[in-house]
């Protein structure tokens, strides 16, 4: 029957994930891809992982838990209510959107308390039975070592899970497919135990309880298994906590792209297996050994943090390009970095907590005793991953930022295994273990560490979002002269340089465009703030009530008056609003009518494909004010442009297409009403963005002008998708074409041919 409980737990394990992935997704689009949306999701994974492994053992107290199969009545459940969840979800997101409006002037506390009832009431229900379910099935089986197999199988399974949700299924099959499949694994977990009953009453001892002997010098059995409980807690935090530093690192060197969160996730999830697996070996160890060998592990991780150290500097210089901005590239010696800075200690810390277990389980003499034990480090363990990750994302990225929130774990790690090793540890043992933690300190504390390699840096700052820096980029061969500035985060370009020619142009035309077919230019909205060029440009026309400019990232609007390579006369324009928060929920929650609005983003970031799909444009067209126009810079592979301009072209009854990027992306108009000739555009309200330019820098003057660079545009798209081959049926399907089409085996391995 343990073979069967080990499959369970793989089966368990992977839809648990992948649920966690489109619950992700789902609720990124409903509230925005903030972090505030997505800490709610994991919060309510946790807690209810939480809640329900510490609610178990009362269950399992009851005289009614031996005539039914539990376990797989819980597995029942859960596909039910994800089920039910999801296709509510999907069926009400109006209603649900209605509902989240009345938060949408609120104050913070007001909007959080709102996301965390809507993601609670679909999330908190299926993963409190995922909690139960694990203790529950660890009932059936006796031997402690047999639990932290199951443990260890588990993380497998979300590893696997993690890395397949991505990278296969939901590009593949799409989210309801991808759905079927959790909903059809959790099912198969069930089945498996449908036929077992549960036994009651006492147990003979195990093994494991048998051999158990807890006594050290002037330590009691309950003061080391008090020792052991507060290391599960510890194990969880650290994990967790380093996890999020883990992300951002990973994201520094391998970009911020779609597959890059669901990569790390999977090696740690398997780093935690691989560790948990290894731990049942050392079953037979006394007590004193397996501390020491706790304390020695919590060395051994931090020692691998500090060979990761002696080529970080190194390792940073390589992970932006100051020539190409957008270009990265896969070097060896980020497999090495993160090998040592998170697979190394990942795997090491993740033998901490099933060794923990073994001490708490240890003399316990009936299958409900080692179930309330096991129950109760699981639920302080869960707890305190929930605090580790919320004290890295919102307070140490903030106050000492990566690479000194990394050395502060670090310290903090070596300085429990320094009094770990004075409370139980002698003579040579702690000699040797305070001498080498004393070194590890010194090291840690001296060592010098930077993120950045620029020559010339005008702002860089860190926050829950990532690592955001304003930097002079290195003189091209071809345009030795040309000075240019990236806004980077996490070392992802944000938009194209400042200084090459193309930029300041194409972000004027996004505000000039559009501004020519509006039947008023009262209420203005920019989402994708950038350099602040189209809200600039804005600023310099007739605009009679508000230019509101919103950008997800807090700190790219920190950064607008450090930019002294630009004029910035316009933050000082009362009628111009910067406001950091999602672009989407903003326009869906606002109530406001726009006049116009425009979107300028990567579509290959995370998340921002959101900004691209039908549905977004059936929220734009309900929030555009009568004649409005909708405008969106649209760039990237020939079958992502075709993609997006599809889809955009499907959703507005009439649009105009007119260049971008030379022959590199196209700015799209898109408006309910019809569009009116060139000729009798509102020429009066945009003199001050005359003259601008085409492709190829062709003046745009006169209408005639404009004409002319309007069929360009469309010939070239038409040429394109003949080219890529893709028919107009093709959209962006859930959000998912533009990403699936950067998850190719080459763009896993960093290889962009192009600045993509």
């Amino acid at each position: 029957m343990f073979s069967q409980g080990i499959t369970a737990m793989f089966l368990t394990g992977f839809s648990g994930l992948l649920y966690q992935v489109l619950w992700i997704r789902v609720f990124s689009t409903l509230l925005g891809g903030t972090t505030l949306s997505i800490s709610c999701v994991i919060a309510h994974f946790m807690l209810g992982l939480g809640l329900g492994t510490a609610w178990a053992p009362r269950l399992l107290n009851k005289s009614f838990r031996k005539e039914i199969p539990l376990y797989s009545y819980c597995e029942f459940a859960i596909v039910f209510i994800v089920a039910v969840s999801f296709s509510v979800l999907a069926g009400n997101t109006e209603e649900l959107t209605q509902w989240l409006q009345g938060f949408s002037g609120s104050s913070s506390a007001a909007q959080l308390l709102s996301h965390f009832l809507i993601t609670g009431v679909f999330i908190f229900p299926a993963t409190f039975l995922m909690g139960l379910s694990f203790p529950v099935i660890s009932y059936k089986f006796a031997e402690a070592s047999q639990h932290q197999w199951l443990y260890a199988v588990n993380c497998l399974g979300g590893a696997v899970g993690a890395l397949l949700s991505y990278t296969l299924l939901i590009y593949n099959f799409g989210l309801q497919n991808t759905l079927r499949v959790g909903l059809v694994l959790n099912l198969l977990a069930g089945v498996l135990f449908l036929r077992y009953r549960f036994q009651t009453g006492k147990s003979a001892a195990t093994s494991d309880a048998k051999a158990a002997d807890l006594s050290i010098e002037g330590l009691s059995a309950k003061t080391i298994k008090l020792w052991a409980l507060g290391l599960s807690g510890l194990s969880g935090f650290f994990v967790l906590s380093l996890e999020q530093l883990w992300f951002r690192l990973s994201a520094l060197m391998l970009g911020g792209r779609v597959y890059v969160h669901s990569l790390v996730l999977a090696v740690l999830l398997l780093s935690l297996a691989v560790g948990a697996g290894i731990s049942p070996r050392w079953k037979t160890l006394r007590v004193t050994d397996q501390i020491s060998r706790l304390i020695y592990l919590m060395l051994a991780a931090v020692s691998s943090i500090a060979v990761g150290f002696l080529f970080f500097d190194y390792t940073m210089s390589l992970s932006v390009d100051l020539v190409s901005p957008y270009h990265k590239t896969l070097h060896a010696v980020f497999i090495f970095s993160l090998l040592f800075l998170a697979v190394i200690p990942g795997t090491v810390l993740g033998l901490c907590f099933p060794l923990s277990l073994r001490l708490i389980q240890a003399g316990e003499d009936s299958a409900l005793s080692r179930t309330r034990s096991l129950s109760r480090a699981i639920y302080v363990n869960t707890f305190a991953s929930v605090l580790g990750s919320l004290l890295a994302t919102y307070v140490l990225f903030r106050v000492l930022g990566t690479v000194n929130s990394l050395k502060f774990l670090s310290c903090i790690l070596v300085l429990l295994a320094l009094l770990g090793a004075l409370v139980f540890t002698k003579d040579k043992k702690r000699a040797v273990t305070v001498l080498c933690g004393l070194v590890l300190l010194g090291f840690l504390i001296f060592k010098p560490l930077s993120l950045n390699s620029a020559e010339q840096v005008l702002f860089e700052a860190e926050d829950e979002f990532g690592y955001l820096s304003l930097v002079k980029l290195k003189a091209t061969p071809a345009q030795p002269e040309v000075t240019r500035w990236a806004m980077f985060n996490n070392f992802s370009s944000l938009v194209a340089p400042y200084g090459y020619a193309k930029t300041q142009v194409v972000q004027k035309n996004l505000a000039l465009y559009p501004a020519l077919f509006s039947k008023e230019l009262n209420n203005v909205l920019v989402v994708g703030m950038g350099y602040g060029l189209t809200t600039e440009a804005f600023a310099k026309l007739p605009v009679t009530t508000a230019i509101t400019s919103v950008e997800l990232l807090p700190l790219v609007l920190k950064a607008q008056e450090k930019m002294t390579f630009k004029n910035n006369d316009y933050l000082q324009d009362p009628r111009v609003h910067n406001i950091a928060t999602d672009g989407r929920s903003y326009v869906a929650l606002s109530g406001k009518k726009w006049d116009v609005l425009t979107v300028n983003v990567d579509p290959y970031g995370v998340g921002t494909t959101h900004l691209m799909s039908q549905e977004f444009y059936k929220i734009v067209t309900e929030n555009l004010a009568p004649g409005g126009v909708y405008a969106q810079l649209l760039f990237g592979s020939q079958y992502s442009i075709q993609a997006l301009i599809n889809t955009a072209k499907q959703s507005f009854p009439h649009y105009k297409i007119l260049p971008g990027y030379d022959y590199d992306g196209i700015i799209f108009l898109g408006k309910i009403e019809p569009f009116s000739s060139w000729e009798l555009a509102s020429w009066g309200r945009v003199n001050k963005l005359m003259p601008s330019q085409s492709w190829d820098q062709d003046g745009l003057h006169t209408p005639q002008d404009f004409d002319v660079a309007e069929k360009v545009a469309n010939s070239w798209i038409e040429y394109i998708g003949r080219e890529a081959g893709v028919n107009e049926g093709v959209v962006t399907d859930d959000n998912l074409a533009v990403e699936k089409s950067r998850t190719s085996i080459g763009d896993l391995f960093l290889n962009y041919p192009k600045d993509y």
